[in-house]
């Protein structure tokens, strides 16, 4: 246990040390922030359209949904730059996971990403855009425990993404795969809510709107959800228990495919 905290220090310590990375991704997150409000002000009316949508509501929307997507940290390249190198070989002797290496990875970057980028960024954005979170004791109680889940979901699939690199030369591509069926599908730059209805059952069938749509409707409009709670809790375990599945079987048998290959 004291391994994988000391790797989520270093992990964190990391992050602080690249300067401009971090400028950087604070400037794209407020350009982001910015380009979604000005699209939402320019398409609806100031009195709103149907089910209460209006331009505050979507700003706050706007923001909420990219700052909970930018505390979510990318950590594309540990498992496939092992791979590449041979590193991996040498880390599969030592006293630890690998799968467990990289979720501490993650979350080191991610709690950088929450206090360096969410929090200040979510400041601003009150002070500047003037959004407004009715929140209780009960809807917070409920959006950590989403967030949370949805944490989860998306460590799992960057295990099974990661764990392609046992098969393929090159794992870019799916990667890509799945930045657009993230923008499409998780609700991060349009609800779901705007999905035609057929379209809105595929979508809830995939983990994508549990990563970003539904942690941000917990805290802004959490009498408008989809899904009742209790419903969308059992969701987010039937999916967290498919992909744990998937990208842990994914992972061993590209170990057993690395170790056949390596002699």
């Amino acid at each position: 246990m004291k391994i994988y905290l000391k790797y989520i220090s270093l992990s964190f310590q990391k992050a602080i040390t690249y300067r401009i990375e971090y400028f950087t991704s604070l400037l794209n997150a407020l350009l982001y922030i910015f380009i979604f409000i000005s699209i939402w002000n320019a398409l609806i009316p100031p009195q709103g359209i149907e089910n209460g949508i209006t331009p505050e509501i979507m700003t706050a929307y706007a923001v909420l949904s990219t700052l909970i997507k930018a505390t979510f940290a990318r950590s594309q390249t540990f498992l496939s730059s092992k791979v590449r190198t041979g590193e991996i070989a040498v880390d599969l002797m030592k006293p630890y996971s690998i799968p467990l290496l990289y979720l501490s990875d993650i979350i080191g970057k991610s709690i950088f990403q929450l206090f360096a980028r969410g929090i200040p960024l979510l400041l601003f954005c009150i002070f500047v855009f003037k959004i407004k979170i009715d929140l209780n004791y009960e809807q917070f109680s409920r959006f950590l425990m989403i967030y949370f889940l949805a944490f989860i979901i998306y460590y799992f699939i960057s295990l099974f993404l990661s764990s392609l690199s046992f098969y393929f030369v090159e794992i870019f591509p799916f990667w890509i795969m799945y930045f657009a069926l993230v923008t499409l599908m998780s609700g991060a730059i349009i609800p779901i809510d705007f999905f035609p209805e057929q379209l809105k059952i595929v979508v809830l069938y995939t983990p994508f709107p549990y990563l970003f749509y539904f942690p941000t409707m917990i805290l802004l409009r959490p009498e408008k959800l989809i899904l009742e709670y209790n419903e969308l809790l059992l969701n987010y375990i039937i999916n967290i228990i498919i992909l744990f599945f998937l990208s842990l079987t994914s992972y061993r048998l590209g170990i057993k495919k690395l170790t056949i290959a390596g002699g």
